[in-house]
């Protein structure tokens, strides 16, 4: 990782945790959305630093939520699943996220039971699957806005002003209306 890549590592590694410490909490089912995984998609854009980013960010917010010893294999769970949207960005990064809901959702329905037995293993599939699925694709759309903002071309266009003044543009290194006399205000 090259200095540059400090930058966006903090960043996501701070949505992660600042969005899923700071912000209240979204129930879905038996599962909680957390915001930080919105930022998912996001890795087709900023590679490999927002991926150990947004894992550091999970490992981060694991230690303040969830202090069950099971719960801070999530972060290798989600590397794995980050790791796909990396490397089919160029392929389809809507096939990485789905591959990324399949994986962290698989790990979800395990182990919501085991942190919640009241939870029975078809709502935790349910609940998993589901509460994947809309942080993500909500993540999903942010990034399709993103990188539509970013490939698109700005539209202003810069009109070509001769260096050299002529008789057809005396104007030209002033911008002056009166050919580049500057009026004595006394």
């Amino acid at each position: 990782m090259k200095l540059g890549d400090f930058g966006p590592f903090v960043i996501f590694a701070a949505i992660y945790a600042a969005g899923t410490l700071g912000l209240p909490r979204i129930s879905f089912l038996a599962y909680q959305l957390k915001i930080g995984e919105m930022a998912s998609a996001f890795v087709a854009i900023f590679g490999f630093p927002a991926v150990l980013g947004l894992t550091l960010g999970q490992f981060i917010a694991n230690l303040g939520v969830e202090a069950k010893p099971i719960a801070m294999i999530s972060p290798v769970i989600s590397f794995v699943g980050l790791l796909a949207i990396y490397y089919m960005r160029k392929l389809s990064t809507l096939a990485g996220c789905l591959v990324y809901i399949a994986i962290t959702g698989i790990w979800l329905t395990f182990t919501l039971p085991i942190l919640n037995p009241e939870v029975s293993s078809s709502l935790a599939a349910l609940s998993a699957f589901a509460g994947q699925f809309i942080a993500v694709m909500v993540g999903y759309l942010g990034y399709l806005l993103a990188r539509r903002t970013i490939s698109s071309p700005t539209q202003a266009s810069v009109r070509h002003v001769p260096a050299i003044p002529s008789e057809s543009n005396p104007v030209a290194t002033s911008g002056l209306a009166d050919g580049g006399n500057v009026p004595n205000k006394r």
